[in-house]
């Protein structure tokens, strides 16, 4: 697919869901929204220059303000911010201030870093999913960490203020400014690291009005803006063939921004979220709906259809048509799921998929085209696209489950599924080695379960095998042979993902031509010269990726021993 193709299909696929989400929230925006809105976008439309995590850092550390845009309902944009956190150094105090809680709820925060509170209780106390109502998990991190690095934390929202107009957007700022001031008074040289909505952390919203309530004293102030993932940059990149290796890019000294996901990921995370939210309200800065709108049946979230959505759109990237007309998709709540399995499977294939089922994992039958999927992220979602697509294109009709026979085949598969959700996010992150050399550790230094340790076992076994295949040209007989299932299952998914991630680079790369990938695609993975056919795959991407398999080699010389 060419480059520009490809941007159009990304630009419709945005319109689309930002559509989506817009209808849901009510339609139009008042105009003193979009004049908010508006400010926001003029300030991500400056010139900009390709930068650096280190150049990111080194203004953070002589800041006294950070403040970082967050947009709620995508995780990806906590993590960020967790990463820069972490990264900070131990020299100078660090404050927290967060939008995510009102500054009714101190109290609570404090007794939870004092270690009086448990997060659960602190979730509880606070009020959190009546009052913030966005996924406690995507948050919990930061308040973890906060506690362990002995950072402070402050609850800087005024809930009583409305997301509803433009003018309420503005009341928002100057109240947070006041407890900022306030803060940063009762910690001198203290680094004040703001997270709040991406709207408010535009220069000449909320960091303006701080530096307006210091006065004069103001105008000394050094602040930094951090803002994510912005569209109008992200294209600018992509038409430079620049999105998959930049992170940070730069406007000014004092105002960058980090891409670290395509803008369709985060208006289809807001999009899940919103199915999800027990009630039909304001939930993001500048988004609302209106309250008379009492057509629900407008509002259903149909799954099979979102899956339905990007397997077409995979399949125009790879030039191929497929017709989706045996996809059934169930949620986590959905008891047909149940019902389904246990009527539909033998005994074996019944364990297996129950299996899935308790532990939250996505999973794909081809025979009747079931689908499970246990949260609604862009992930997991794009993940069952990619599966459903491939047995399509590979003539698949059974399950991958007669282990260990279709070990093999279930990690190719595994690959396929985890390159067609890079195709719609390419900014999902495979496990790495270095992730790997860490659980392994971990597991030789504690009581990891047996199916993880296990798990371990193998991937580090097969990885060897294929160093010797690549490195001899011989096969290896495998030497683990785990005892449960789910332990070749999660071996499976590792594994898989790394191959993919590297089978995605290589493609966008154009190292390997489209018609080459889709003869892979095609080859029937239950056929018995499979295990030729991966062998293959395996000599071909070591070719595109050989530092990739140095560095898997060092892995398995070096961890072997301690499993």
């Amino acid at each position: 697919m060419s480059n520009r193709r490809w941007l159009e299909t990304r630009k419709s696929l945005l319109k689309s869901v930002k559509g989506e989400v817009l209808r849901r929230l009510g339609g139009k925006e008042p105009a003193d929204v979009r004049a908010y809105t508006a400010v926001y976008e003029r300030e991500l439309k400056k010139p900009w220059t390709v930068s650096t995590k280190a150049e990111l850092m080194s203004a953070i550390e002589h800041a006294d303000f950070v403040y970082g845009g967050d947009f709620h309902a995508l995780q990806q944009a906590q993590r960020t911010h967790l990463r820069i956190l972490r990264s900070l150094s131990d020299e100078r105090p660090i404050v927290l201030g967060l939008e995510c809680f009102s500054s009714k709820s101190q109290r609570f925060l404090d007794a939870y870093l004092s270690g009086e509170l448990s997060l659960d209780q602190l979730r509880k106390k606070t009020k959190w999913d009546l009052e913030w109502g966005f996924p406690w998990d995507h948050y919990k991190p930061l308040f973890e960490l906060a506690k362990l690095k002995k950072f402070k934390l402050y609850g800087i929202n005024t809930p009583s203020l409305s997301e509803r107009s433009g003018a309420d957007l503005h009341a928002r700022d100057k109240a947070a400014a006041k407890l900022l001031k306030q803060i940063s008074r009762r910690h001198p040289g203290a680094l004040v690291y703001v997270i709040f909505g991406d709207l408010h952390v535009a220069s000449a919203h909320l960091p303006k009005v701080v530096r307006d309530e210091f006065g004069l004293r103001g105008a000394s102030l050094q602040d930094v803006v951090v803002h994510l993932n912005s569209e109008t940059i992200y294209f600018e990149l992509a038409e430079k063939n620049l999105e998959l290796s930049t992170d940070v890019v730069k406007l000014t000294d004092s105002l960058f921004c980090i891409q670290s996901s395509p803008p369709w990921v985060k208006w289809q995370s807001y999009l899940f979220f919103l199915d999800h939210a027990t009630e039909a309200t304001a939930l993001d800065d500048g988004e609302w709906i209106d309250d008379d709108d009492d057509d629900d049946d407008d509002w259903e979230f149909d799954y099979t259809d979102h899956v339905a959505a990007l397997v077409k759109l995979a399949a125009g990237d790879l030039g191929v048509e497929v017709k989706v007309d045996d996809l059934s998709v169930y949620g986590e709540d959905d008891e047909r799921a149940w019902k389904d399995v246990q009527s539909k499977m033998g005994e074996k294939d019944r364990e297996i998929a129950l299996g899935y089922l308790k532990n939250a994992k996505p999973f794909f039958m081809p025979k009747g085209g079931f689908a499970y999927l246990p949260r609604a992220t862009v992930n997991h979602v794009a993940s069952l696209a990619g599966f459903y697509l491939h047995a399509k294109l590979s003539n698949r009709e059974r399950n991958l489950w007669r282990l260990p026979g279709d070990l093999q085949a279930l990690i190719w598969t595994e690959a396929v599924a985890y390159f067609i959700s890079k195709l719609v996010n390419h900014g999902r992150k495979a496990e790495t080695l270095t992730d790997l050399r860490t659980q392994i550790l971990m597991a030789s230094r504690s009581s990891a379960s047996e199916t993880k340790s296990e798990a371990l076992r193998l991937v580090l076994d097969l990885s060897m095998s294929e160093l010797i295949q690549l490195r001899q040209g011989r096969r290896r007989a495998l030497q683990v042979r785990p005892r449960r299932t789910s332990s070749y299952l999660e071996a499976a998914r590792i594994l898989g993902g790394m191959m993919g991630e590297r089978l995605y680079l290589a493609y966008r790369s154009r190292k390997l031509n489209e018609n080459e990938l889709l003869r892979w695609l095609k080859r029937d993975v239950t056929a018995r010269d499979f295990a030729n056919v991966y062998a293959g795959i395996v000599e071909r991407l070591a070719e595109l990726a050989p530092g990739e398999f140095e560095s898997g080699s060092r892995l398995v010389k070096t961890r072997k021993e301690r499993l």
